[in-house]
C-alpha cells in the first residue's frame, strides 16, 4: 500500500542548511524538560541497578559497622554510605545517562507523533538540538563539581571509614610497609604514614653515580616535609659516603638533630600513595602535577587532571550526539536497525572514554590526547550526522 504525502508536508533537504531555525520559544522549552526528565530517570534506573549490585556484597559490612545503636543509627549509616556511593555512581554514569535520556525522549516524541506535528506545522528539524544543548549546559557545572570535588571526598571518606571496595584498597589508618622510591640518581626505601603530614620512618636514601653504584647513604629514624615540595627534613641522620681515594672505603659522618635533603618527592603525592589519581582531590592533583616532582607521580596524574577538564563537556557533546542521531529515526516509528545504530552510537563513545584514558595513564597518548579526543570525536559527530540527516528527504 502506498502512502501519499503531500508535497508541503515533505522536508525538502536542501533547505535544512538554510532555513532560519529561529529562537527557541515554547516547544523548545517543553523538550527541555522532556529530556532532562528523562534524563533523570535514566540515572535513577542506572543507579538502582548498581545499587542493588553494591548492596549485595556490601550490607552486612555496612550494618555491623553501627555496633551499637538501634534502628535509626542502622538507617543513618546505611543512608550516609549509599549517598557516598551514589556521589561515586553518578559521576561515572552520568554522560552514557543523558545520551539515553535524551535519546529516549527524543524517540518518544517519534511513536507518539509528536514530532511528526512539529514538522508539518513548519517546526525546523534542527531545533531539536536547542533543548539538548540545553540540557548538556545545565549538567556540565555539575559534572565538574563530581570530578573534581565531590567523588575524590566521597571515595576517600569511604576509604576512612573502611567501608564498601574502597575501604578495603585504600587503607590510610595503618602504616604502608617499606616501599621503594626512585628518581633519577635517588633511591629512597622507607615505611610509610600517610598523614597529612606525610612522614617517612626508617627512611635510607641511596645516591648514585654515573655508574648506578651508590655514591653514599643517608639512613634517619624519620624525614617530615620541610615546606618546601622536594626538601624533607631529616631526623637523627647518619651519611655514609663512598672515599673517592678508596672506592671500597666509607667514611661515616653522623648528623644529631635536624638535617635537610632534597628528594623529588611531593608530601601530597605520599598522602595519596595507593590511590588512583581519579580519587585525588583536584587541589591536590594540581599541586602534585605542578610540582615537577617524579617520585609516585605518573602519567595517570597528569591525564586525569585534562580527563576532569574534558569530561565537563560530555554531557553536552553526548546531549547533541543523541539529538542529531536522533533525527535518522525521522518522524514515523523507527525501525530496528536504525535504535540500534542510534544507541550503538551512544556506547562507542562511553567505551572510547575509557580506551583514550587508558591509553594514556599507559603512556601511549599524551593527557590531552588521552582526555580530549572522545569529547572531540562527539562533537565531530554532531555537524556530521546533521549533514548525513540534511542529505535525506524526511517525511512527516
Amino acid at each position: 500500500m502506498t502512502v501519499f504525502t503531500p508535497a508541503s508536508l515533505r522536508r525538502s533537504a536542501r533547505h535544512w542548511p538554510f532555513h532560519p531555525i529561529g529562537l527557541p520559544g515554547i516547544i523548545a522549552r517543553q523538550d527541555f524538560r522532556g529530556q532532562l526528565l528523562f534524563v533523570v530517570s535514566v540515572q535513577i534506573v542506572l543507579l538502582l541497578v548498581a545499587i542493588s549490585l553494591d548492596l549485595a556484597r556490601f550490607f552486612d559490612q555496612v550494618i555491623s559497622s553501627v555496633p551499637e545503636g538501634g534502628f535509626f543509627a542502622v538507617t543513618a549509616r546505611l543512608a550516609w554510605y549509599l549517598g557516598l556511593r551514589i556521589v561515586d555512581m553518578v559521576t561515572r554514569l552520568m554522560p552514557i545517562a543523558v545520551f539515553v535520556g535524551v535519546l529516549a525522549f527524543e524517540l518518544w516524541s517519534v511513536l507518539t507523533r509528536r514530532r511528526a506535528i512539529h514538522w508539518v506545522s513548519g517546526r525546523h528539524p534542527m531545533r531539536v538540538l536547542m533543548p539538548a544543548a540545553a540540557v548538556g549546559l545545565v549538567l556540565a557545572p555539575l559534572q565538574y563539581a563530581l570530578e573534581t570535588d565531590w567523588r575524590p571526598a566521597a571515595v576517600l571518606a569511604q576509604a576512612a571509614a573502611k567501608l564498601g571496595t574502597y575501604g578495603a584498597q585504600f587503607e590510610r589508618n595503618r602504616p604502608r610497609k617499606p616501599v621503594w622510591f626512585m628518581s633519577g640518581d635517588r633511591l629512597v626505601h622507607a615505611e610509610v604514614r600517610y598523614g597529612p603530614p606525610a612522614t617517612l620512618v626508617d627512611v635510607d636514601v641511596y645516591r648514585l653515580d654515573d655508574k648506578g653504584r651508590v655514591r653514599d647513604l643517608i639512613r634517619a629514624a624519620s624525614a617530615e616535609p620541610s615546606g618546601t615540595v622536594d626538601v624533607w627534613r631529616f631526623r637523627n641522620a647518619k651519611r655514609w659516603t663512598r672515599d673517592a681515594d678508596d672506592p671500597m672505603a666509607m667514611r661515616v659522618t653522623v648528623t644529631p638533630g635536624e638535617e635537610l635533603l632534597t628528594i623529588p618527592l611531593h608530601p601530597l603525592a605520599v598522602t595519596h600513595m595507593g590511590v588512583p589519581a581519579k580519587y585525588v582531590p583536584d587541589g591536590d592533583l594540581r599541586a602534585i602535577v605542578a610540582s615537577g616532582t617524579d617520585m609516585l607521580v605518573g602519567a595517570e596524574h597528569r591525564v586525569w587532571l585534562e580527563v576532569r577538564r574534558a569530561n565537563t563537556l560530555m554531557p553536552l557533546a553526548m546531549a547533541l550526539l543523541a539529538a542529531t542521531v536522533s533525527l535518522f529515526a525521522g518522524a514515523r516509528r523507527p525501525g530496528l536497525p536504525v535504535l540500534v545504530v542510534c544507541i550503538f552510537t551512544g556506547y562507542t563513545i562511553h567505551v572510547a572514554v575509557r580506551v583514550f584514558i587508558a591509553a594514556g595513564e599507559l603512556d601511549i597518548l599524551s593527557p590531552v590526547g588521552s582526555a580530549w579526543i572522545p569529547v572531540a570525536i562527539a562533537s565531530v559527530g554532531v555537524p556530521l550526522f546533521a549533514a548525513v540527516a540534511a542529505l535525506r528527504d524526511w517525511r512527516a
